[in-house]
């Protein structure tokens, strides 16, 4: 035990103690006054004026002679929406930082195309707040399609991101998905933002295909804001059928049922620079038929600990993923975990358990802009379990460093780059991750690349030329995808990296957001086989071009693999 006091103590001087000594700027908003006792005074918020349009309106140019009939499938988001994401109120202070967050959380909510918060000056001590919104299309029917790596997916969406203007969710596909036979796959899901006008949200989903059914059920208190003191969330999963492992001349399957309840606290203090305070806990009850699939901490139960900092500041941006208008993060994330976790019968093991995290990104100017992200974890098992011997062992050590960079060149023209390792020692369960065109190897065969670990890199140079075909945006790519798929034990200087590069335009949707926003097509050369591996279709970036800072909830590293 002291030495897991020792390794977390290092731990918690290294990712927070140096996010302390920074401070973020003074945002910029509404002008100060600097009293005779030397405390700055925000003016006073004299009224609020809410001005939210339609998807299509008449004072802009997207509007057409069936704009009408198309709002008419729309209903305006209700006002009461964006009143409860103000952090500011009539008769309180035009702090500026807390109406630009404002303004960040509305666009976060996903259902505005649109949002500007003004603030009039209407005397020498007070203000007047204007907000704009203007409205998302929120209905998506859609026909599914995707290919790539020899797989084809076909089937359609409906998708409602705005029911009634009251910020629910609902989504319900059917899918056809040749790879492994999978055949026919269901799903339907319906969230709430905030349930009742709560802070609490909540998601229900439920997805079924012939080998695999998962259910999801979840409530949610999030860190929503920097005035945000507490956080919490409880969920529960059910997920039965069979999972895949891929060999190199068959594919197997492992039949199980997996239930587990996971509940967490965090508590917030300080107010730009935060620290928290969290604490969760998770119970897993896991049958596997097949010994040989039993994953890291199945049936088990944990109680973990973490200390951590968050450091934010933000910048508008457009065209580094899309043509929307982006939040770039300038910032600092650490965490210290700690915790035990004990066995619950069934193969479960008992250990003690010590991770962390470190993020940083930097803009090292107005076009270069940097983030790192570094996540170790390993649980300590004592070593006189049956054997009478003395101290301690590692066991299920993670190592997972992510880069992410872009590279502005000019207005339109985008270097972007990604690195990612997933690395693990002491691994006595099973394990498996794949390197094919979704998790970031284009032109290779889907599920034909596995190993205990995994590294991938991707530069792609983007192109946003500004071409708008009314409501349609376009951008080109050229890209370089590398990686490499491992087991313990292999040096990875040993390994066999594989290559490919290609070109890609992009379709963007000027009126959606999120990942339905784009639709992707790239033709990738295979660069192992010499050949051109056909047309890989899907929808969103490959990945973004900058990291976010935010709030994690404690949890075991490394855990998640590639089963289906």
């Amino acid at each position: 035990m002291t030495r897991i006091v020792r390794v977390a103590a290092g731990l918690l001087a290294l990712v927070i103690l140096p996010n302390l000594c920074h401070s973020l700027p003074q945002q910029a908003g509404a002008t100060i006054e600097n009293t005779d006792d030397g405390e700055f005074e925000w003016p006073v918020i004299r009224a609020i004026y809410f001005d939210q349009r339609d998807i299509f309106d008449r004072n802009q140019d997207d509007w057409f002679f069936a704009a009408p009939l198309a709002n008419s499938f729309h209903t305006l988001t209700k006002e009461y929406i964006i009143e409860d994401e103000l952090l500011f109120f009539e008769g309180g202070d035009a702090d500026s930082f807390l109406i630009a967050e404002t303004e960040r959380n509305l666009r976060r909510t996903g259902l505005f195309s649109v949002v500007n918060i003004t603030v009039t000056p209407v005397g020498t001590d007070s203000v007047d707040v204007h907000v704009f919104a203007q409205d998302r299309w929120s209905l998506r029917p859609a026909l599914l399609f995707g290919t790539g790596g020899g797989i084809t997916n076909l089937g359609a969406k409906l998708e409602e991101i705005n029911l009634m203007g009251t910020a629910t969710q609902v989504m319900v596909y059917g899918l056809y998905r040749t790879e492994n036979n999978i055949g026919w796959e269901g799903m339907g899901q319906i969230s709430q933002l905030r349930l009742f006008r709560s802070e609490i949200g909540f998601t229900a989903a439920l997805r079924a295909n012939q080998y695999r059914t998962d259910q999801f059920l979840g409530f949610t208190k999030p860190f929503r804001t920097i005035q945000t003191k507490l956080g919490y969330g409880i969920s529960g999963a059910n997920a039965f059928g069979k999972d895949f492992a891929y060999r190199p001349d068959t594919t197997l399957l492992l039949p199980f049922h997996d239930r587990s309840l996971f509940a967490w606290i965090g508590q917030s203090y300080g107010v730009r620079d935060r620290l928290f305070v969290s604490g969760s806990t998770k119970v897993s009850n896991v049958q596997r038929t097949v010994p040989a699939s039993r994953q890291a901490f199945d049936n088990t139960g944990q109680i973990l600990i973490s200390f951590s900092s968050l450091r934010q500041a933000f910048t508008q941006t457009v065209f580094l993923d899309g043509y929307e208008t982006e939040d770039l993060q300038e910032g600092a994330w650490g965490t210290v975990v700690i915790g035990r976790i004990f066995s619950l019968g069934n193969g479960g093991e008992t250990m003690w358990y010590v991770g962390g995290t470190a993020e940083q990104s930097v803009s090292v100017n107005n076009n270069i802009h940097l983030f790192g992200q570094v996540n170790g974890a390993s649980g300590f098992g004592s070593a006189s379990e049956g054997t009478g011997t003395q101290g301690s062992r590692p066991r299920y050590t993670y190592l997972e460093i992510n880069g992410l960079g872009h590279w502005r060149l000019s207005n339109h023209l985008v270097i972007a780059s990604r690195l990612r390792t997933q690395t693990a020692w002491n691994w006595t369960a099973y394990r498996q991750l794949v390197l094919d065109f979704e998790s970031g190897l284009r032109g290779y065969a889907a599920n034909s690349i596995t190993g205990d670990n995994r590294i991938v890199g991707n530069v792609e140079f983007r192109w946003f030329p500004a071409w708008r075909l009314w409501i349609v945006g376009v951008s080109g790519v050229a890209f370089y995808d590398v990686g490499s798929a491992w087991n313990q034990g292999v040096e990875l200087s040993k390994t066999r990296y594989h290559h490919s590069i290609g070109l890609g335009f992009r379709i963007h949707n000027l009126k959606a957001s999120g990942p339905d926003a784009i639709y992707r097509f790239d033709f990738a050369f295979n660069l192992d086989e010499k050949r051109f591996a056909g047309l890989i279709f899907s929808t969103n970036q490959l990945f973004s071009a900058f990291g976010r800072h935010s709030y994690k909830v404690p949890d075991v590293y490394g855990s998640r693999l590639d089963v289906q």
